[in-house]
């Protein structure tokens, strides 16, 4: 996988953050994940000087291939807490997901393009059950009738065509961190749902993602609301020094 961190950009010119500074010889290789998996230091909200509040997204997931009419009146979507166990439903209880009939976006005031974007992102998680949900959510359960809807007030939406949500949710953005030479952790990821967040030297894409692409994703970490990214943690060496960098699995940019 090829790295880039956002001290090896800062004599680079061009908005587009590609110039990379790679890693010594050897490449990169996996590392244990110290934001992966649920802790009793998650906490239940952000912390008063967070860079960021990574509470309050789900996963939005589509179940069934299929609707039963163009109004979506048979669709069915679990909503799940990003990164946790189990959610809290809108009844009070608990379950690894809670289903309404349908996301309304009407409070976004998305165009016709970013609506069908929606939907169809939506769509692909149902008829490719395996790789994942492809859209993030913040809103609230709305009672409809006998059943229930998610007001959505914030989306993101998958980047990767047909890419996995395999490894950890983490928002990453800059951390305001500039150095003399590298590495530099220059990044900073936020567990989901979660106060665990570190410092990170840099991205380790995929060797097949388009430039044009990482350049979108790289640049959302500039930008108060980062990029969420579910990836791994890997180890690479610069100038002779280990590196903490995530792997991109999938990436999420916020739509509205």
């Amino acid at each position: 996988m090829r790295t880039l961190s956002f001290a090896s950009t800062l004599f680079i010119l061009g908005a587009s953050l590609l110039g990379a500074c790679a890693t010594d010889a050897g490449g990169t290789t996996p590392g244990e994940d110290e934001l992966a998996g649920e802790s009793g230091n998650d906490g239940t909200k952000a912390d008063e000087n967070a860079l960021q509040n990574t509470f309050g997204i789900y996963t939005a997931q589509k179940i069934g291939a299929f609707e039963c009419n163009g109004l979506g009146s048979c669709t069915h979507v679990d909503l799940a807490s990003a990164g946790r166990s189990t959610t809290t439903c809108a009844d009070g209880s608990k379950a690894a997901a809670c289903s309404v009939k349908f996301l309304d976006f009407s409070a976004l005031g998305l165009t016709t393009t970013q609506t069908g974007t929606a939907m169809d992102k939506l769509q692909a998680s149902a008829a490719t059950p395996e790789i994942g949900p492809q859209l993030l959510v913040r809103g609230k359960f709305v009672a409809a009738g006998d059943s229930l809807t998610f007001s959505v007030t914030e989306l993101w939406q998958a980047q990767l065509a047909d890419a996995s949500t395999d490894g950890t949710y983490v928002m990453v953005r800059d951390a305001g961190i500039r150095c003399i030479t590298a590495p530099c952790p220059s990044l900073n990821e936020n567990r989901i749902n979660s106060t665990r967040n570190m410092n990170i030297d840099g991205i380790d894409w995929p060797e097949d993602l388009s430039s044009s692409l990482q350049g979108k994703i790289y640049d959302a970490t500039t930008q108060a609301d980062g990029v969420i990214l579910a990836g791994d943690r890997t180890h690479g060496k610069q100038n002779g020094k280990v590196t903490n960098l995530r792997t991109v699995n999938q990436a999420f940019l916020r739509v509205k």
